[in-house]
């Protein structure tokens, strides 16, 4: 069936008008917007017709194509006549068999319409990190389970899967006008001073709670866990008998939708995911980059003079030759006047004539007495100046220290709240299987100086 065989033949006519398709749009989202805190789609047709003629007289409407009326009343009426007629049918009139008033339904078709006029303005942004935390409970939360578990359970989390893939990849797929909306919004210097929290992607909020709460990493185990104990036997047949009567669809069928969703939902949250994030990072980094280049360009072009500066060579350079002013110049003296050819100044442009200095006079300064002990002095403090703090042995010792007599040390054992000392810990890391030590990576991650670390086990061997 074709979307054509569903709504009536006119339903895009008032959005094709050229000349008043904003009005026909605006009214049906005044109308929209007047069901907000009512219980169902229906409403006296007085308080619409009221609504909308509030809308036309705001905004100083006069006509609308074939609609002449003589008061915002009875053109709002007639908007509303034409808007309810078998052609268009955004919306319904009915008379209640109580009070014989009329009454205005919004129609199905009415209604998708309107949310998506409101979306098309106003786009929703969904919060991401809520999509994991709903997969966890679902998996997780026992007593939440129903006895359909097919619905409660797999088509839930498949939906949230689904539904934070969809999100991300129109993340990924729209980052560029995000960032140059953005740029455009922020000053530059604004812009310079949060750079590293920008590159991190704090400028989209729900992106960056996402990404600093970590809760995909905190439980992907154990969602990954849930959906695999999903196929065993039991459970895959309550799946399955679930889907038949859910989805209406035979044994076979409903097997192969089963295998389905948890395939999908696994490769998704095991692998897809983390590509998507990455390529988010890769062009958020790309694009500020090009972005913050660009704005800079057009900051220092604005505030460039080099028109006023050639003007100003311009005219030097003709007071120079109509006042025969080149023939009185010392041909050493030549050289300062190579702008009048380039047109233009920088330091490049213009060469200085140097002359040799003759010594005038005498100079004398007294004797300085260098001793041995000086001398020693003066190669000590150089020798501190480049003595290497992160050196392989003195990690050595650090990690000694750090260990002590158990033989092991957590990342939370090691001091990073200062720069020197997160540097120190990264270094005695690095050299750690140098020094007779092991590494051991463990689950989740601690946050120092706005970065990420994987936790870890330091072991001596």
């Amino acid at each position: 069936m074709n979307i054509f065989d569903i709504i009536p033949i006119g339903f895009f006519n008032p959005l094709a008008s050229g000349s008043n398709n904003r009005i026909y749009a605006d009214c049906l989202q005044v109308i929209y917007n007047e069901y907000d805190r009512e219980i169902i789609f229906k409403m006296n047709r007085e308080r619409l017709r009221d609504a909308v003629a509030a809308y036309l007289m705001d905004n100083h409407i006069e006509s609308i194509d074939d609609i002449q009326e003589t008061s915002y009343s009875d053109m709002a009426s007639q908007i509303l006549r034409k808007i309810s007629s078998p052609d268009i049918g955004w919306i319904e009139e009915e008379i209640d068999d109580a009070t014989y008033g009329r009454n205005i339904i919004m129609t199905e078709q009415g209604l998708m319409l309107a949310d998506l006029l409101n979306r098309l303005e106003k786009p929703e942004k969904s919060e991401f990190s809520s999509y994991i935390y709903n997969i966890y409970n679902t998996l997780s939360n026992q007593v939440q389970r129903g006895e359909d578990i097919y619905v409660d359970v797999l088509l839930n989390v498949y939906k949230n899967a689904k539904g934070l893939s969809k999100d991300l990849k129109t993340l990924a797929t729209f980052i560029k006008k995000i960032i140059e909306r953005m740029i455009h919004e922020e000053t530059f210097e604004s812009l310079t001073e949060n750079l590293l929290d920008y590159f991190n992607g704090d400028f989209i909020k729900e992106y960056s709670r996402l990404t600093k709460r970590q809760n995909i990493r905190t439980f992907r185990r154990i969602i990954l866990q849930n959906l695999s104990e999903l196929k065993k036997e039991e459970t895959m047949e309550r799946l399955v008998e679930g889907c038949c009567a859910e989805e209406k669809l035979t044994r076979e069928r409903a097997e192969e939708r089963v295998d389905d969703l948890i395939f999908h939902t696994i490769s998704f949250l095991d692998s897809d995911y983390d590509r998507i994030m990455a390529d988010i990072k890769h062009k958020i980094n790309v694009y500020l980059q090009v972005a913050v280049g660009r704005a800079r360009f057009i900051r220092n072009k604005e505030e460039n003079i080099r028109g006023d500066i050639e003007k100003t060579i311009r005219i030097i350079s003709e007071e120079l030759n109509s006042a025969d002013i080149r023939d009185e110049i010392s041909t050493e003296m030549q050289g300062l006047f190579t702008f009048t050819d380039n047109l233009f100044i920088d330091l490049s442009s213009i060469s200085y004539p140097r002359r040799s200095q003759s010594i005038k006079e005498n100079s004398f300064q007294e004797e300085v007495i260098i001793t041995d002990e000086d001398v020693e002095r003066t190669r000590a403090e150089f020798g501190k100046e480049l003595e290497d703090a992160y050196a392989k042995d003195k990690m050595a010792v650090f990690l000694k220290n750090i260990t002590g007599v158990r033989g092991s040390a957590t990342a939370d054992d090691f001091p990073m709240e200062e720069k020197s000392e997160l540097l120190r810990t990264l270094s005695a890391v690095s050299y750690a299987e140098e020094n007779g030590f092991s590494i051991e990576a463990e689950d989740g991650y601690i946050e120092t100086d706005k970065m990420l670390l994987r936790k870890f086990t330091v072991k001596r061997k």
